[in-house]
């Protein structure tokens, strides 16, 4: 829901109970969003569902990795880039 800052601040014991009861508001100001009045509930739920850390997401993929399959994975990789890096680089020690 969006309401303007003039009617928050005129009803705003209305909106809080909204917001109590889970409704996010959105707050403009002169037209322009401008803040959010949530519950603690729903802050709580939104920070818990914020995204893994970098190093949490790579220590779960690390989890998943077969180390036996590691060096040809890796091998493979190269192989690709270096393929690739030939095809669209000339070499600039060749003479011509």
């Amino acid at each position: 829901m969006t309401a303007p800052l003039y009617d928050v601040k005129a009803r705003f014991s209305e909106y809080v109970t909204m917001a109590e009861q889970g409704e996010v508001i959105m707050i403009t100001k002169h037209g322009k969003s401008t803040v959010v009045m949530m519950s603690l509930d729903s802050l709580s739920e939104l920070k818990n569902k914020k995204k893994d850390s970098f190093s949490a997401r790579y220590k779960k993929w690390r989890s998943t990795v077969d180390e036996n399959n590691l060096d040809d994975e890796y091998s493979n990789i190269l192989e690709g880039i270096r393929n690739d890096t030939r095809d669209s680089v000339e070499n600039p020690f060749t003479e011509v």
